[in-house]
């Protein structure tokens, strides 16, 4: 199994776990009180274990829980840094991981916070979201809460991994890929995920299908997507460029 070589590989990794709980028969869920090293992604909100962001395009169907942690944590730990027990941001980290854990009828483990485990968190300069164009999810202003509410189905952690995993991480407009001009490092697994579905059709029990609702897109594209209100919608702009090139 091949390493993950960005933090953005890591994050799509740590999106797809997150419907952990929606995934009864899976490994990574009757397997969760044996993890012991649980990140947190402060941009994303998302609590994960090392060995199953640590590899390569790990999804909830694939993980086989094989290699070992110590080697995952050691790819980690460029991005991430181990918090102190006792410390103020440790017992906050703490009693969220065990929240986590309970909203899905689970417990985490005792290693974790008596034994060898730990809890890890993003460092400050990765901790910035990726997705500039989209409001933070606190701190909103009169007057945005049309576009907060379609960043909030935006953002949803496991629909983005979804479509991610189905369309894979190039722009379905004009098919830019970052890691292609920007290297792993810094490209891999970077994309922004579009909702196709006009906002005045987004009821409060709607649930996005990741396939048919999301599409992945470059920020410019994903920019002029949102020019017209209604947003225009992928196909058409992708004739547009289509046209222009």
């Amino acid at each position: 199994m091949e390493f993950v070589e960005s933090i953005n590989e890591a994050s799509l990794n740590a999106q797809a776990f997150s419907g952990v709980g929606e995934a009864p028969d899976s490994i990574a869920n009757r397997n969760f009180n044996r993890f012991f090293h649980w990140y947190y992604f402060s941009n994303l909100g998302l609590f994960a274990p090392s060995k199953f962001i640590g590899y390569k395009n790990t999804n909830l169907d694939n993980y086989r829980s094989e290699g070992t942690g110590t080697d995952t944590q050691r790819v980690l730990s460029q991005w991430f840094t181990k918090v102190d027990v006792g410390t103020e941001k440790y017992d906050q980290l703490k009693d969220m991981l065990e929240e986590f854990a309970a909203s899905l009828g689970k417990t985490i483990s005792k290693k974790t916070f008596e034994g060898t485990g730990g809890i890890y968190l993003l460092s400050e300069e990765y901790a910035g979201t990726d997705y500039p164009d989209e409001l933070p999810r606190s701190g909103i202003r009169e007057g945005a809460l049309r576009q907060v509410t379609v960043n909030a189905y935006e953002r949803s952690p496991r629909a983005r991994a979804e479509c991610i995993e189905h369309y894979g991480a190039k722009c379905s407009v004009c098919d830019f890929d970052f890691e292609k001009i920007y290297g792993k490092e810094l490209g891999a697994g970077f994309i922004h995920v579009h909702h196709i579905l006009d906002i005045a059709h987004i009821g409060e029990e709607y649930e996005v299908d990741p396939i048919e609702d999301l599409r992945p897109v470059c920020p410019n594209c994903h920019a002029m997507l949102h020019k017209r209100k209604p947003a225009i919608h992928p196909d058409e702009l992708q004739r547009i460029v289509r046209q222009k090139t």
